[in-house]
């Protein structure tokens, strides 16, 4: 019997995921810090790892050394003691509160466990044992209430556009759809089609609210962009970056080539009540 883990936890801050185990090959998605995967297979002597992500069970090619192994009772260990988020876009863990020489980037949505706590910092530790300091208000705990979901399209605003990207270093669009609503407390796949496929079309007599899915496409074909409908005709998606566009006709934010392929609005069938509360639009730069 292979003694080899069955199971792995992401060690860095975001983990390239490819379509072979090649450089060279297409990133299809990343990994998030304290995400915990399979191990499906390996190849190149053990240099490459095929995983499956736990969080939205998406498959692909990583190297080994952004996987700690695992056992299985190892990765429910983690998962339980790992109980905190970063809640910020970005930080750095610090060897001490405050000052000290780095310890690792952090980026929004990493996994740690919480330490102790001093002088409005909090200690955590990374999946590999380190540890380091980090502004008190830059984690939140899981399960806590999290960000309101326009604060957090707004924090976002002006991401760059990343092709797999899942981070708030580059996000595609269905990155940005799935880790925002994530947040809030409703899990969706990680491709645009796949995100169409668990939501439910609105008819004519629906009103859509902030936190339904907006769909562009081909007719022809699969689904290919998605983003985040806000309200009255406004939606944020990534496309360059993260930003807000709009989908009526007078609007300065109406994107002509988009709205070309234009598929509707649909809900997402979880469990998740979205806010209702009025969006202050001169809050985004965009629209100001």
């Amino acid at each position: 019997m292979s003694t080899r883990p069955e199971f792995g936890v992401v060690c860095l801050p975001v983990l390239d995921l490819r379509a072979r185990p090649d450089h060279a090959s297409e990133m299809t998605s990343q990994l998030l810090l304290g995400e915990v995967v399979d191990v499906v297979s390996r190849a190149d002597r053990g240099r490459w790892l095929r995983v499956r992500n736990h969080a939205d069970g998406y498959r692909g090619w990583v190297r080994e050394w952004g996987i700690i192994g695992a056992s299985r009772e190892r990765a429910r260990r983690w998962l339980a003691r790992a109980r905190v988020r970063v809640a910020a876009v970005s930080e750095v863990a610090l060897a001490r509160p405050g000052t000290g020489i780095a310890v690792s980037p952090l980026g929004w949505g990493a996994r740690l466990i919480g330490r102790g706590r001093s002088r409005g910092h909090r200690e955590v530790e990374l999946p590999d044992g380190r540890r380091g300091w980090i502004r008190w208000g830059a984690v939140a705990s899981i399960g806590a209430r999290p960000m309101g979901l326009i604060e957090r399209i707004e924090s976002l605003i002006g991401v760059p556009y990343l092709w797999g990207g899942r981070s708030s270093a580059g996000l595609d669009c269905s990155g940005f759809t799935q880790l925002v609503l994530a947040e809030q407390g409703i899990r969706l796949p990680r491709d645009a089609h796949d995100q169409h496929r668990v939501c439910r079309r609105l008819g004519p007599r629906s009103t859509p609210r902030p936190g339904d899915l907006i769909f562009f496409g081909d007719p022809r074909r699969k689904r290919a962009h998605v983003g985040l409908y806000l309200g009255t005709g406004y939606y944020a998606h990534s496309r360059g970056r993260v930003r807000v566009a709009s989908i009526e006709t007078s609007s300065p934010l109406y994107d002509n080539m988009l709205m070309d392929n234009y598929r509707g609005i649909s809900r997402p069938a979880s469990g998740w009540r979205p806010e209702h509360s009025r969006i202050a639009l001169t809050r985004f730069p965009e629209l100001s």
